[in-house]
């Protein structure tokens, strides 16, 4: 619903595609313009497409009376970046155009971004309480000496590009017992999959080098984080509430299909409540230690990564554990999607998950601290919990 005679305007910045409406990401986009009365708030959409010169900012779309329409651009007091990619510079300047900045400051945004999966991972793992969740990773280079690796973990390894989404262009690299060739199963950039067998090592490395061309890539062991021959990892939805306070929103499983080496839900997988999930897995004793793993790891990370990178709105944390029960921190992602808990079928949840951002958003205009967005912040002490409060993990 679009409030014309409303002040406050927050813009969510999508992809463009093709399709009616012209955007990715419509069901958020829906979702908060449904919500966004309630909250004093207009919701603008603002399609950016992925050639610099068709980024020209012109309209924008807003949903109303159960339809998207066009509408001229109003002033804009607050940026919610959802595209993946870096914006184009020309749209970046037409973007400073809208905001309405009494203040004199250019950059209103209702979260920070992360950097790549490589500097998060260096983040985390100079915090001691949060390395032993971390697998041993490290950047793909010309000189990576990956036979050792295999060496040290027999298993497997597994390759992910630095600013990868949906598990897209993730590979394994193995050797079988008693086998003399290599092989690579994954999924390419269209999320298709692939499978692979090499005779000779350089046969191997030249294949590396044309994955890493042009992207950066780390590489880490393959874990086995699976559940009756399927992956599978938890989604922790960790978001501001409308006190400015980070509240763990709630958990689910995402299970990927049989033969995947991911769970996301772009490549087939599904989602489900997370206890009776690792109840089913592991038993009650080793569930209720899992889930308590997650809830202590939801309060550090946002803390953390916000003193490095600064402010931010919400987190999508994603854990695995394998077969023996140990739990593993896979990814951490400033724009997480939100399938997972509409596909689970948890009301509560999959209201928070919309509604939080919104609220958080009201907050901040509120408080009028809309230009700390980019600037690292203050790290609270480690003895204290900073105002957080213990929020149960929902989805049983």
């Amino acid at each position: 619903m679009f409030l014309k005679h409303q002040t406050n305007t927050v813009a969510i910045l999508v992809r463009a595609t093709e399709g009616s409406p012209p955007f990715v990401d419509e069901l958020f986009c829906r979702r908060l313009s449904l919500e966004s009365h309630r909250y004093n708030l207009n919701i603008i959409v603002l399609a950016v497409a992925n050639r610099p010169s068709a980024s020209r900012l012109t309209y924008g779309y807003a949903f109303d009376r159960g339809e998207w329409n066009i509408v001229p651009l109003p002033a804009v007091n607050l940026i919610m970046n959802r595209c993946l990619q870096p914006l184009p510079r020309t749209f970046k300047q037409q973007l400073q155009q809208l905001v309405s900045s009494g203040s004199g400051h250019l950059c209103r945004y209702w979260s920070a971004s992360l950097p790549g999966k490589w500097k998060v991972y260096r983040a985390l793992s100079a915090e001691p309480r949060l390395r032993t969740l971390l697998a041993p990773t490290t950047l793909l280079q010309s000189d990576t000496l990956w036979e050792q690796w295999l060496e040290l973990w027999p298993k497997g390894i597994f390759f992910k590009p630095v600013s990868g989404t949906h598990g897209k262009d993730t590979f394994r690299l193995y050797r079988e017992d008693h086998h003399p060739f290599w092989k690579v199963e994954g999924r390419n950039k269209d999320n298709e999959f692939i499978h692979h067998t090499f005779e000779r090592r350089q046969d191997v490395s030249a294949w590396l080098d044309l994955q890493k061309a042009g992207k950066k890539m780390i590489l880490q062991p393959y874990l086995e984080l699976n559940h009756h021959g399927r992956p599978f990892d938890i989604r922790a939805l960790v978001q501001k509430n409308g006190q400015g306070r980070w509240s763990l929103t709630g958990c689910m499983v995402r299970e990927g299909p049989a033969g995947s080496l991911t769970s996301n839900l772009h490549g087939g997988g599904k989602a489900y409540p997370v206890q009776p999930y690792l109840l089913d897995r592991y038993g009650r004793e080793q569930s209720n230690t899992l889930l308590e793993s997650i809830r202590q790891a939801a309060v550090r990370i946002p803390l953390l990564l916000e003193s490095r990178f600064g402010r931010l709105a919400e987190l999508g944390l994603d854990f695995g554990a394998d077969v023996q029960g140990r739990l593993w921190l896979l990814e951490v992602n400033s724009r997480p999607g939100r399938s997972s808990f509409t596909e689970a079928g948890d009301p509560r949840m999959h209201s928070l998950a919309y509604t939080r951002p919104l609220a958080y958003a009201r907050y901040l205009l509120q408080q009028h601290v809309l230009t700390d967005g980019k600037r690292p912040m203050k790290m609270p002490n480690t003895s204290s919990t900073a105002g957080l409060k213990p929020v149960p993990i929902h989805g049983s």
